[in-house]
């Protein structure tokens, strides 16, 4: 059946091979680095006397084979001029979005990745690298939000930012990539219903729109069922899928010329989600060089990268670490000689009252 574009399961991925196609790892590199990034966050918080948001940016390079290295970094960066608390519609001053919740994790991301190109561009510029993140390359953000606050996340944020990787990548041999563990993800399946339904044109308002989840005649070949579940039982140890390119309208309507695709691989302790631009996937050796990166730190670790577990160990920011951020607050607005106050409800928490 041929999709329309009113499928139930609109992010239908495409594949250019067989979609049960399985790849062995391809050989490591003698020498080789692989940089990851993570973040956290302290967001905004009424109950404290100013306001003011942090960001923590976690660093890991490590580097194998004749000159072996490890080098770790965190770096926190506080907000709290006006003027960096608030997202600004450049052309109509008076609207503008403050920076926190979904925003600030949205804006976290995007530090995220802009640590990793500045992390990048302090390597030997031949060396095989994979810059690595955690989580998913499209970036979720809710399309409710006012198309400025959008535009500078996405395009003049995430986006750019691929564009310097990918500017970095044709001058090195650098593989760009993120891991999602325990991925949730049904889009293989969606093309599974789209294979399995009765129609010519796969309409699902038109044809199934009242009919109810179990009873649609695609729901015997895909109903309940994730993507990860059909690759346990595809893929070896060290196996990867067939690379699967992206619809989501996210990455159509935001992404400029970066498509994102995807792979399944079997780390030997978990099916993962590898998802890596469209100019990775098309270039045959940074994708067997993304392929046996990742499996590479997959088992160096207890089949989840170890770069990416000590960028967290950066980047994590602990509850007593929340509590100091508090202290160093306010004793910055003494200091000054300014106004500290909280909420009732903040210093009943800090009091025993029975």
């Amino acid at each position: 059946a041929r999709s329309a574009q009113t499928l139930a399961w609109p992010s239908v991925p495409i594949v250019s091979e067989p979609p049960s196609a399985r790849h062995s790892s391809p050989e490591l590199p003698d020498d080789f680095c692989v940089v990851a990034v993570d973040g956290s966050h302290i967001d905004v918080d009424r109950h404290i006397p100013a306001r003011c948001f942090l960001i923590n940016i976690g660093t890991c390079v490590l580097t194998y084979g004749s000159q072996p290295d490890a080098v770790l970094t965190s770096e926190p960066h506080l907000y709290a001029h006006d003027d960096e608390l608030v997202i600004q519609d450049q052309n109509a001053k008076h609207r503008q979005q403050y920076i926190q919740g979904g925003v600030l994790g949205a804006k976290r991301a995007v530090e995220e990745i802009r640590g990793l190109v500045d992390a990048v561009r302090k390597l030997p510029p031949d060396l095989p690298t994979l810059a690595l993140m955690d989580g998913a390359l499209v970036m979720f953000i809710d399309r409710g939000y006012q198309d400025f606050v959008i535009e500078e996340l996405m395009e003049e944020g995430f986006v750019a930012a691929l564009d310097d990787l990918r500017s970095l990548a044709e001058k090195r041999p650098l593989a760009v990539a993120a891991y999602v563990s325990l991925p949730g993800y049904a889009e293989f399946m969606g093309a599974v219903r789209v294979s399995a339904c009765p129609y010519e044109i796969s309409d699902c308002a038109v044809h199934c729109g009242q009919l109810s989840a179990g009873s649609r005649p695609c729901d015997d070949a895909a109903e309940g069922i994730l993507d990860r579940e059909v690759f346990s039982r595809l893929l070896d140890k060290g196996q990867r899928s067939a690379v699967f390119d992206s619809t989501s309208s996210l990455v159509v309507n935001y992404y400029d010329n970066h498509g994102i695709s995807f792979f399944y691989i079997n780390s030997g302790e978990e099916i993962g989600r590898v998802e890596i631009p469209s100019w990775i996937a098309q270039d045959e050796a940074m994708l067997s060089l993304t392929h046996a990166l990742v499996l590479d730190q997959c088992r160096r670790g207890p089949g989840y990268p170890v770069s990416l577990m000590e960028a967290h160990e950066q980047a994590v920011v602990t509850t007593s670490d929340r509590r100091y951020f508090v202290d160093l607050v306010e004793e910055s607005l003494q200091d000054n000689r300014m106004a500290v106050f909280t909420s009732e409800k903040n210093r009943s928490k800090r009091l025993r009252w029975l």
